[in-house]
């Protein structure tokens, strides 16, 4: 009798470990073929969205130029769909693998005391070793372009200024994000250093551009001719966005100038760096004109005070003042 029994609960027990284990691998498979099809819908639905922003933009190019394509828009945008359908098939070969991965390593659990624990440990070891080691920088990559992706910090087409380069972003990569600088050259940023970088977005919210520039002119200029100068300059500009007047002001007093900025809208960040160049060119056009002094040079005791013009010689008293790029004349 005492055997019976013995044999009988022996038997519930085998029975009540069977139960558990079968509903804890029915619950490891559910929830990884959960993963996995919520995985593949989330990478659709951001390629689905970025694919309608993509086609919805116009402007690729963060200063307009007679390029040597024939279509550069269409060439731009069959780039940049080709861009976001490999970063979502790099993105899904990168993570499906991990989760069917885990999956298995969660279903091998259960087993895990019928091994040698030297091998669990050596096995543990060398998987963290690979993890920390081999594959640390291309997570971290691909854990950026995930987060580059779905935040929306910068997207494809955006006009950006990234350590002082200044172009449109071409692509986005599971590894690495691709600049077009505005001279066509490509500045190629990993996309762990993309999310640790400080960058500039004109494109972030809207495209619109409160564009300014500056310049120096003498304290004996003639401020209401140097303000109508410089406000006519940038309102008969071509790309002038007529949303307010242009306006003018003096920035700083400084020992032989003035420091003085003008400042207005233009719709997008091509359109404002187009602005900029009309507004610099018409200030020194104007200045020759109608001969203003840019700053005041001190004399030597016993002479007189020289003005510098943007129009003088270089055999007159006058000197040309030094010119620097940018948005600065």
């Amino acid at each position: 009798m005492p055997n019976l029994i013995n044999k009988l609960q022996a038997s519930l027990t085998h029975t009540d470990v069977s139960i558990g284990l079968l509903a804890y691998f029915s619950l490891v498979l559910c929830g990884g073929l959960w993963m996995i099809a919520r995985t593949w819908r989330w990478q659709e639905e951001t390629r689905h969205r970025r694919e309608r922003w993509l086609f919805a933009r116009r402007q690729f190019e963060a200063v307009p130029t007679a390029t040597p394509l024939d279509n550069p828009a269409s060439v731009a945008k069959q780039r940049a769909a080709e861009s976001i359908e490999q970063h979502s098939r790099t993105t899904r070969r990168l993570f499906l693998p991990w989760i069917v991965v885990t999956m298995a390593a969660l279903l091998l659990l259960p087993f895990l005391d019928q091994v040698p624990a030297v091998i669990v440990s050596l096995a543990a070891t060398g998987g963290a070793v690979l993890l920390g080691v081999a594959a640390k920088p291309l997570l971290e990559n691909a854990i950026g372009g995930l987060v580059l992706s779905s935040s929306r910090l910068v997207r494809i087409g955006d006009t950006v200024e990234i350590d002082g380069h200044y172009g449109t972003i071409e692509n986005i990569t599971a590894t690495h994000t691709t600049l077009k600088i505005w001279d066509w050259r490509r500045y190629v940023v990993p996309n762990n250093q993309m999310l640790q970088s400080k960058l500039v977005n004109y494109s972030l919210v809207d495209k619109f551009q409160w564009t300014h520039v500056e310049f120096y002119v003498s304290y004996e200029a003639d401020l209401n001719v140097v303000k109508e100068l410089v406000v006519t300059t940038a309102r008969e500009s071509a790309h002038f966005a007529n949303h307010e007047p242009p306006t003018f002001w003096i920035m700083a007093t400084q020992e032989h100038s003035l420091r003085c900025w003008v400042a207005a809208w233009a719709n997008s960040p091509s359109e404002a760096w187009l602005l900029g160049a009309d507004i610099r060119e018409g200030i020194a056009n104007g200045f020759r004109t109608h001969n203003i002094a840019t700053h005041l040079v001190r004399a030597q005791p016993g002479t007189h005070d020289v003005h510098r013009t943007p129009g003088d010689s270089n055999k007159s008293p006058r000197e040309h003042p030094p010119f620097s790029p940018g948005s600065q004349l």
